[in-house]
């Protein structure tokens, strides 16, 4: 808390604001919307009760805030530099632990110059009908791992596009479906659209809702139009050993259609289908966190 002019400020308050940045940049801990940690090793060393507290860890203190406050806004919050061993003063440590409160709060945050968009899998469909899914997982070595890349703000971008350039009607409906789809981007505790069109109904679950269980949720679906609404164009997500599993279903189930004489024909979808999934990282000399394994999943046709 806030200290007052004349107040003695030593090991106790020191350890208190380490404690709260080792909070935000240490190990994982907690559980959803309550969860902590970007798996980062401080600088700020831990001091034994009684003892002096220096300028250099007062320092290192500040600097570890500073990097905090650097991946997630882009710009180091301004701190006071401690000069002497005696420098620390009621408005430098209330400084600080404002910084510290604001860190805190915005712990999920990461700016977009402190990360790194790399393609997880993108993979292409020609010439198909039925029901074709692309299914990938993305996985870390350790639990501590997984939650660090949603804790520092690590996020998955789901987006899929069709080209075809043509007159096959069930192709142009399914190019319309996909194409108009919003692109669905996942984070800690969310999904939103980011991105692609204005079609398709998303479903706000991200990473931290799903049941360790294993249960898998749809978050986005969009469908075709008459004389095609039967088809549909899915993503579903779980969870798995520290990481997630997602599907992207293209379920053509449309049977064919008379288009004159005859029995009814049920056309193939033309054209490059592609199905792409992307994760940005923190990266950088203030947070870095471990990239994912990419792996196909068991019903993967792509």
């Amino acid at each position: 808390m806030a200290v007052s002019i004349g107040t003695t400020i030593g090991e106790t308050e020191y350890t208190t604001l380490r404690s709260g940045i080792n909070t935000v940049m240490g190990t994982p801990a907690g559980s959803g919307d309550g969860s902590t940690g970007y798996n980062q090793t401080i600088s700020a060393p831990s001091i034994t009760v009684g003892t002096k507290v220096l300028a250099t860890q007062w320092n290192s203190l500040r600097g570890d805030i500073r990097k905090a406050s650097a991946h997630q806004t882009n710009s180091a919050v301004a701190l006071t530099t401690v000069n002497t061993d005696t420098g620390i003063t009621s408005t430098i440590h209330n400084e600080f632990e404002t910084a510290l409160a604001t860190v805190t709060a915005n712990r999920f945050s990461m700016a977009t110059a402190q990360s790194t968009l790399t393609t997880a899998a993108s993979a292409n469909k020609t010439n198909w009908n039925a029901v074709q899914q692309h299914d990938v997982q993305l996985s870390w070595p350790t639990l501590n791992d997984f939650k660090a890349f949603w804790n520092a703000g690590g996020t998955i971008k789901v987006a899929s596009s069709l080209a075809y350039t043509g007159g096959e009607a069930k192709t142009l409906d399914w190019k319309s479906m996909i194409d108009n789809s919003k692109h669905i981007l996942i984070n800690y505790t969310s999904a939103v659209a980011d991105g692609g069109g204005a079609s398709g109904t998303i479903t706000n679950t991200g990473m931290y809702d799903l049941s360790t269980a294993g249960t898998e949720v749809q978050i986005f679906s969009a469908g075709g139009t008459t004389p095609y609404a039967e088809n549909d164009y899915q993503v579903f997500i779980r969870y798995i050993s520290n990481g997630i599993r997602i599907r992207v279903v293209f379920r053509d189930d449309d049977v064919g259609d008379q288009t004159g004489t005859g029995p009814a024909v049920d056309e193939n979808v033309q054209g490059t289908l592609t199905s792409a999934i992307y994760y940005r990282r923190a990266t950088g000399s203030n947070v870095a966190v471990l990239a994912p394994a990419v792996s196909n999943g068991a019903s993967n046709t792509f």
